[in-house]
């Protein structure tokens, strides 16, 4: 019996917790500046042509997301599906890019931070696992040979929100590695990415038009 009347009591709390929540559904657009980073082990010899071969320029490309968060009292939780393109503008002397498209899933927490005039601050932590799903510009041996290629970054954040409007900045450092050269050289992505967004669905707005709209519907029967 005790069980039971614990069950519902949980229960409970989750429905009330879930009905001061806030979800939302937000589209993103903007840039990526990814950098390859060129890793060598302790026992490696570098040599003097190694800073001009793979001390990579950075690549610019475009950002886009679409994210579900979830917003309860100062705590937001978010995941969605972004596509981000890594790699460098050119490599050993080629102009073309060496680059690779990804398709991602990020899983974030965040702190809001209320701010006057409708502004609130977030600061976000998390992970995006992504798979690669196209090449971009030069393509290298194994590239032609179909194989999975996963990605895993971990981000920190800030984003600040006006009415429905967004802005925010996330940095991505790789966790996984990409590409290995050699036994003594690897490669990792990492980036940083700028963008703005706009919520077109927020569960608190549809209930208060929706209030609205019944108390105009009984007004009209009376």
């Amino acid at each position: 019996m005790m069980k039971k009347i614990l069950f519902t009591v949980l229960i409970l709390h989750l429905l009330i917790l879930n009905l001061k929540a806030q979800h939302k559904i937000s589209a993103y657009g903007g840039w990526t500046a990814s950098k390859i980073q060129t890793f060598y082990s302790s026992d490696a010899k570098k040599h003097t042509v190694d800073d001009d071969l793979f001390v990579l320029p950075i690549l610019h490309s475009p950002y886009l997301s679409f994210e579900y968060e979830y917003d309860w009292k100062q705590l937001r939780l978010s995941t969605g599906i972004s596509t981000t393109i890594w790699g460098t503008s050119e490599f050993f002397g080629d102009t073309q890019p060496w680059a690779e498209m990804y398709l991602n899933l990020p899983i974030i927490a965040g702190i809001r931070l209320d701010l006057p005039k409708n502004w609130n601050l977030t600061i976000e932590s998390g992970f995006e696992a992504g798979i690669r799903i196209l090449n971009v510009g030069v393509y290298f041996l194994d590239d032609f040979t179909p194989k999975f290629r996963g990605n895993l970054n971990a981000i920190l954040g800030v984003e600040a929100n006006w009415k429905q409007f967004r802005l925010g900045t996330r940095l991505q450092v790789g966790l996984t590695t990409f590409r290995y050269w050699d036994d003594d050289l690897w490669f990792k992505h990492s980036g940083l990415t700028t963008y703005l967004g706009y919520t077109i669905w927020d569960s608190t707005i549809a209930k208060e038009k929706r209030a609205k709209r019944l108390a105009k519907q009984q007004a009209e029967e009376m």
